[in-house]
C-alpha cells in the first residue's frame, strides 16, 4: 500500500486554479519534481491547508495532488500516514497545540517542539550564541534605539522575529532604521562586513554566504548564494543566484561550528533544516540564521541528479521512520 505524505501550510487556497501563486513559479516547479519522484518510492504526495484535517479522524476533507503533469483537486477524505509540515513560521505558536494533538495520531516532520524551538530567531541566538552576531530584542521603536548603543558599528540588521527569503529585514545605517515601518517585536543585530564570499571557494570578492542543507542531523548538500550586484541580500527571493558547493569545499571552520550544532539539535533525530553562514573578511564563519523549512528552489535549479536523488531518498526515509 501507497503512503500518503501530506505537505501542510497555513492558508486555504481552495478556489485557486492551482495552488501555486505566479510569483511562486520556480516552488511550484520544484514541488512537481518531487510529485514525480515518489512514485517510484511507494509513496503518494498531497498537498492540503491544515484547516483542512479532521483531528478525529487523522484524515484531510480534500487536498492537492499533482499527476501527469496536472494539478488535480482531490475532493474525497485523504488519509495521512505522515505530514511534512511547511506551514509558515509566523503561525508556530497559534498552530502549536493543533499541531501537537495532530501528531499523537499522525507522525509530523517537523515535529512542532523541533520547530516552535529552534524557527524563531532570537530563540537561534539563545541557542547558538557564540558563532553568531550579537543580538538584542526590541519591543518598540524606544527599545531598537536603546540597542543601537550596545550594537558596534553605524550600521544594523534589523528583523521580524520569524520570516524567510528576505523580506522584512533591514540592513542600513542606524539612523535610517528609525524611519522605517516595522512591525514589532523585532531583533537587532550587528553588522558583519562580508565582501570575500567562502574562502577556498569562491573566485573572486563578493557578497555570498554558505548554506548547509541537513536532514536527520545529517548533511546532505550545500549552496553558496550570492547577492546581485550592488545588493546585501543573499535570498534568492531578492534576486541572488546560486551554486552548489562540494562538500570538499566547504571550510573545515564552518564544519566544526556546524557539528557543534548538530549535536545539540539531535535531540531530535528526524528532522529537516538549512545552517546559513556568511565569513568576515577575516575569513571567520558567522551563523546568520536556521531555517526549519528551506526550500527545493535551489536545488533543483543547480543541484545535479545525483545530489537531487539523495536528497529525495534520505527525506524517504526519514518519513518512513517516523511512520514506524
Amino acid at each position: 500500500m501507497k503512503k500518503n505524505i501530506i505537505i501542510i501550510y497555513s492558508m486555504d487556497d481552495w478556489n485557486k486554479k492551482t495552488p501555486f501563486s505566479k510569483k511562486s513559479k520556480e516552488t511550484r516547479l520544484s514541488f512537481e519534481d518531487w510529485y514525480n519522484r515518489a512514485g517510484d518510492y511507494n509513496i503518494k504526495f498531497y498537498r492540503a491547508s491544515i484547516k483542512w484535517l479532521d483531528k478525529n479522524t487523522g484524515f484531510f476533507s480534500k487536498a492537492w495532488t499533482f499527476e501527469n503533469n496536472k494539478w488535480i483537486k482531490v475532493f474525497k477524505p485523504v488519509k495521512a500516514h505522515a505530514i511534512y509540515d511547511k506551514t509558515v513560521g509566523k503561525n508556530d505558536y497559534i498552530t502549536f497545540d493543533a499541531k501537537m494533538n495532530i501528531c499523537t495520531k499522525i507522525p509530523i516532520l517537523n515535529h512542532p517542539l523541533f520547530r516552535t524551538i529552534t524557527n524563531n530567531k532570537l530563540a537561534q541566538y539563545m541557542l547558538f550564541s557564540e558563532y553568531m552576531p550579537k543580538t538584542l530584542l526590541a519591543n518598540n521603536k524606544k527599545e531598537l534605539e536603546a540597542t543601537f548603543s550596545n550594537i558596534k558599528g553605524s550600521q544594523i540588521v534589523i528583523k521580524p522575529l520569524h520570516g524567510s527569503g528576505g523580506f522584512g529585514i533591514f540592513i542600513g545605517k542606524k539612523t535610517n532604521a528609525l524611519k522605517k515601518r516595522l512591525t514589532y517585536p523585532v531583533i537587532a543585530q550587528e553588522f558583519i562586513i562580508s565582501t570575500k564570499g567562502i574562502p577556498g571557494f569562491s573566485q573572486k570578492d563578493e557578497v555570498a554566504d554558505l548554506r548547509l542543507i541537513y536532514t536527520d542531523n545529517k548533511l546532505v548538500y550545500a549552496l553558496s548564494r550570492i547577492a546581485k550586484e550592488g545588493s546585501l541580500f543573499t535570498n534568492f527571493h531578492q534576486g541572488a543566484n546560486a551554486v552548489l558547493v562540494p562538500q570538499n569545499k566547504i571550510p573545515k571552520s564552518v564544519l566544526k561550528i556546524a557539528k557543534n550544532i548538530t549535536k545539540k539539535l539531535s535531540t531530535f533525530p528526524y528532522n529537516h533544516y538549512s545552517l546559513d553562514f556568511i565569513f568576515d573578511n577575516n575569513k571567520k564563519p558567522i551563523l546568520v540564521e536556521m531555517n526549519t523549512t528551506p526550500g527545493f528552489d535551489l536545488l533543483r535549479i543547480v543541484g545535479t541528479e545525483k545530489i537531487k536523488k539523495i536528497n529525495f531518498e534520505l527525506f524517504v526515509k526519514s518519513i518512513n521512520q517516523i511512520i514506524k
